[in-house]
């Protein structure tokens, strides 16, 4: 006898996607693993503060991540991801810096097309 195929109810898949439920900024908290402001996805890198050069191509390269792991966490970066500052990590050796972006839950977005990727950073368009 084969197994009876589960089936996803409604309530299943609002807990998955809250955005469905009309809660994309719990959906967006949710699949943040550093946080989130609202919408803005945020993301923390630890960088050993003596080897952090602070230049425009270490922000450009940090900036793609971001992009990279708001998406691959289910999230659509729209627009500019900014650098929001940097402080000294509790070990005393390393600086944490913290960087945040824009989103949309991909469960919801009517606009995938908008989605800032992590090309667009690199070649300067978002």
């Amino acid at each position: 006898m084969a197994a009876a195929k589960k089936t996803t109810t409604s309530s299943a898949r609002a807990k998955q996607h809250p955005a469905k439920a009309g809660e994309p900024e719990v959906e967006v908290d949710e699949r943040s693993a550093d946080g989130s402001d609202g919408m803005r996805f945020v993301k923390e890198f630890v960088v050993l503060g003596r080897q952090w050069g602070d230049s425009d191509d270490e922000h450009t390269a940090n900036k793609a991540g971001v992009a990279n792991e708001a998406i691959q966490r289910g999230l659509h970066p729209r627009g500019d991801v900014s650098f929001d500052g940097s402080e000294e990590h509790p070990d005393g050796a390393s600086l944490t810096l913290t960087y945040s972006v824009e989103t949309v839950p991909a469960s919801v977005d009517h606009h995938p097309e908008e989605t800032t990727t992590p090309r667009s950073v690199i070649e300067g368009e978002g």
